[in-house]
């Protein structure tokens, strides 16, 4: 359980903003740390060149127009789709065209898809902390079978850093999946403190959680902080008195960053192999069929990261992202909108705001308390201001949404997951939109966790499309309906309503608040089965299901559309980047849940190509 707190701007929250990356980002970015991050000359692989190809047999959806109708055969050539059809068409074609062309025969039930979008991860972030221990819920892409702080423990002291001095640093702590915790005759989240941690390790130790809203440090991490922190010492008589006041648990920028500060030297130093770490990830997305990222959070520095490592090593996934928005002074200083007409690597397709934190660390923004302790918590709004009640849209935050819409004229994606926070959205964008001429602009809502059927409709209405982290359902589901929200978690995830309203809806992970895996996705939402519940099957929000073809769309054909990637990546249509993936098995196959749980997430990742030429083959 994370605790109140005094809510100031600024604050930190979910994928959407990484503190450590946010509080130490001038120095983990300096010119020299970034030379230290490129790989040594010599060291990078060449581009694999792209194949001529004609591939046929087995089941081919090429997506075009968003429809899953099959063909027979696709043919491909310098990077590129040239043809899709029959299979006599495609030979001829081929023949005519490109003499010389290989063949590929794909068996029966193997599957050629486009390749699978996440239209919202966090690169650099993931990439940057690849070194902290990893103390998350997951294993692969299922939750673990048992995830309590005995199960913490064991992955702590088997993990421990091996460079004298180094503090253990842990990401990815998640209190709303551990087992509840019965206080008072209810059920209540696992609370982390100084002293649950020093059962854990007695070393200086700082864990992050999942929401990353909160850093948990045991006393002697406290202790270190206090010794080595002029602004700590400033602000608290005795090593004592931190602990007693804080309990290990920092909240905010305001606490989190003398802590941080005092393991400086030594994040950098974790972050130095950064190409090898964003390789590692890619041949992951890689592995589970994605050819296409979209970051959810750039700025100027993670661009710099970014393009360095596709100018210095080959081209694993498509990139492109949202730029960080996060006060007037940087929507004001926004220049003009560059449309992605053409791929470009790393190019940028939206402004990104985050208004408020996250629903299961308890600060997504909420027009009624949680459900559970600490009382009287409606989570966090980023942009509050005083004398402003707490539902009525503080007027600096509604003048930022139109600053960036109407005013600069850049598609938005706001970060909203408490049903509060999804109403302020939803209200920022009917008074930008009223104002804003020109194009027809790509707006989203992202995660857009609750919603009601008249949001929905309001949102149709503006043309502003939601992006689901369809895991809430999937890893949260249970918590939410048991603990956090009860049944207010009714609302979560509104994909059927979506869909039926004639709305394009997508799916993304955040990763690494949740497993890369659009697969994955897809199951979780065409199932809406409540993973943590190990004595039954419980689906949540049954009338919410989606189709295997709607989930297929999400993942490819619309979340293109989505991050304005359309005219390339998404389909298999003629002149479209030959980006695709071969599964084992067609996941529009599985029509039964007993087929679909636990099962579409599984189905093997064959070949994984990008431009014509592959880049993951399963076993090799």
């Amino acid at each position: 359980m994370e605790k109140p707190h005094a809510h100031v701007h600024g604050c930190t929250q979910c994928g959407c903003n990484n503190p450590i990356l946010e509080i130490l980002k001038e120095e983990l970015f300096s010119s020299e740390n970034l030379d230290r991050m490129k790989p040594a000359p010599g060291q990078t692989n060449t581009q694999s060149s792209p194949q001529t190809l004609m591939i046929s047999g087995g089941i081919i959806r090429p997506m075009i127009g968003g429809s899953t109708e099959k063909v027979e055969a696709i043919g491909i050539a310098d990077g590129n789709v040239v043809i899709a059809g029959e299979k006599e068409e495609v030979t001829t074609f081929m023949d005519q065209n490109y003499p010389g062309y290989q063949t590929k025969e794909l068996t029966d039930g193997q599957t050629l898809l486009p390749g699978l979008i996440e239209p919202h991860v966090h690169i650099v972030p993931a990439a940057m902390m690849a070194e902290w221990i990893d103390v998350s819920p997951f294993n692969g892409q299922d939750l673990l079978a048992t995830y309590d702080l005995e199960s913490i423990g064991t992955t702590i002291n088997g993990n421990l850093p091996t460079t004298p001095g180094y503090v253990i640093l842990g990401k990815g702590l998640d209190p709303s999946l551990m087992p509840f915790v019965p206080v008072n005759g209810a059920n209540e989240l696992q609370t982390i403190t100084n002293t649950v941690l020093d059962e854990i390790n007695e070393d200086p130790m700082m864990l992050l959680s999942a929401s990353m809203h909160t850093l948990y440090l045991n006393t002697s991490a406290l202790k270190y902080v206090f010794k080595n922190s002029k602004y700590v010492q400033d602000h608290y008589v005795t090593p004592d008195e931190y602990v007693k006041q804080t309990q290990g648990q920092l909240q905010e920028s305001k606490q989190m960053t003398p802590a941080l500060e005092v393991i400086q030297a030594q994040v950098v130093a974790m972050a130095k192999n950064m190409d090898a770490y964003l390789t590692s990830l890619f041949k992951l997305a890689n592995s589970r069929g994605v050819t296409f990222m979209y970051d959810a959070g750039l700025n100027d520095k993670f661009e710099t990261v970014l393009s360095s490592y596709v100018q210095g090593n080959p081209e694993l996934v498509r990139i492109g992202g949202a730029l960080l928005c996060a006060d007037q002074e940087a929507a004001d200083g926004l220049g003009t909108y560059p449309v992605p007409t053409t791929y470009k690597p790393v190019y940028y397709g939206h402004v990104k705001v985050v208004s408020d934190g996250s629903n299961q660390g308890l600060t997504g923004y909420q027009s009624a308390p949680y459900c559970c302790d600490p009382a009287n918590n409606t989570g966090i709004f980023n942009f509050p201001e005083k004398g402003i009640p707490a539902d009525t849209i503080p007027p600096l935050y509604d003048t930022l949404i139109n600053t960036v819409v109407a005013g600069k004229g850049w598609p938005l994606m706001i970060h909203a997951n408490g049903d509060q926070a999804v109403t302020f959205a939803i209200e920022a964008y009917q008074s930008a939109l009223a104002q804003y001429r020109g194009p027809e602009l790509r707006n989203r809502i992202e995660h857009c966790s609750l919603l009601t059927p008249d949001q929905i409709t309001s949102m149709l209405q503006m043309g502003v499309s939601p992006s689901f982290l369809i895991g809430h359902v999937g890893y949260w589901g249970y918590a939410f309906n048991e603990v956090i929200f009860k049944d207010k978690a009714q609302m979560l995830d509104l994909c059927g309503s979506s869909l039926a309203a004639g709305m394009r809806i997508t799916l993304h992970s955040d990763n690494e608040v949740s497993p890369l895996g659009p697969l994955r996705m897809m199951e979780q939402s065409v199932t809406r089965i409540m993973e943590e519940n190990t004595t039954s099957i419980e689906v949540l929000n049954a009338p919410e299901r989606i189709t295997p073809e709607q989930a297929l769309i999400a993942v490819t054909y619309d979340a293109a559309w989505q991050c304005y990637a359309d005219e390339w990546a998404g389909s298999l249509d003629a002149g479209y980047f030959a980006d695709f993936v071969i599964l084992e098995k067609d996941p529009l196959s599985l029509t039964t849940q007993s087929s679909q749980y636990m099962k579409m997430r599984n189905i093997p990742v064959l070949e994984t190509w990008l431009g014509g030429a592959p880049v993951y083959i399963a076993g090799s």
